[in-house]
């Protein structure tokens, strides 16, 4: 069943509303603070990273866009598509009729608030930063990323992949079993991003109080103006 809706500005899926301003610069780890813009796009602005390849618990599903809700006008700017194992750039118009034919595929990847919050808590020097920037700190915990059907179909049914810091960036691995042979593996670095979504952070302080952990992590989404 189709079930994502593409706009310029965000993509809908399951109820919830993705960020698509600035995904070029996004990753899962990302860290920065949310811009709101007057007349513009809301996005994070990307300020460093939070290193996660040891969170293993990492789902990963295809999911289907509506095209009858969804235009060519939303695919306004390079996609950089995973193609053979490694990122592409295709012009938006050559995005649009791949992915309506079948030829590409959207797949989430989503690391879990619970261990994305345990792996920020576990990094004193991104902890401080995050402090330092208040209300608008943001983590990226979810992306989509564009992938050839024969690739994305490795990633049906949420399966959990697992990550790891290869030489060109965070790679996701799914399948190979103990020895790792057959594994299907791609890209998941800085430039590939579709859409994402942010967490904003609960403190173990209230205002005006020293804040030292994160103990909560909770959903923010895109919202217009």
């Amino acid at each position: 069943m189709a079930n994502v809706v593409v706009k310029e500005n965000h993509l809908t899926f399951g109820g919830v509303t993705y960020f698509r301003g600035h995904a070029e610069e996004i990753e899962i780890g990302s860290i920065g603070e949310k811009r709101t813009p007057l007349l513009k796009q809301n996005y994070l602005e990307v300020k460093d990273r939070i290193q996660v390849p040891e969170i293993n618990v990492v789902k990963a599903t295809v999911v289907n866009i509506d095209f009858t809700k969804t235009s060519k006008s939303a695919f306004n700017v390079m996609v950089s598509a995973i193609i053979k194992g490694v990122p592409a750039e295709l012009d938006g118009d050559a995005s649009f009729e791949k992915m309506k034919s079948g030829e590409l595929k959207l797949v989430k990847f989503s690391v879990l608030n619970n261990d994305m919050m345990k792996k920020a808590n576990n990094s004193p020097e991104k902890l401080q930063t995050l402090i330092e920037w208040g209300k608008d700190a943001r983590i990226v915990h979810q992306v989509f990323v564009v992938i050839e059907a024969s690739l994305a179909n490795q990633f049906e049914k949420n399966v959990n992949v697992e990550l790891s810091a290869g030489i060109k960036g965070l790679e996701a691995k799914v399948g190979g079993g103990v020895s790792g042979s057959g594994a299907t593996t791609v890209q998941i670095s800085k430039g590939t991003c579709f859409a994402y979504l942010m967490v904003k952070i609960d403190w173990d302080a209230k205002k005006k109080k020293k804040r030292t952990r994160i103990v909560d992590l909770d959903d923010d989404q895109w919202r217009s103006g």
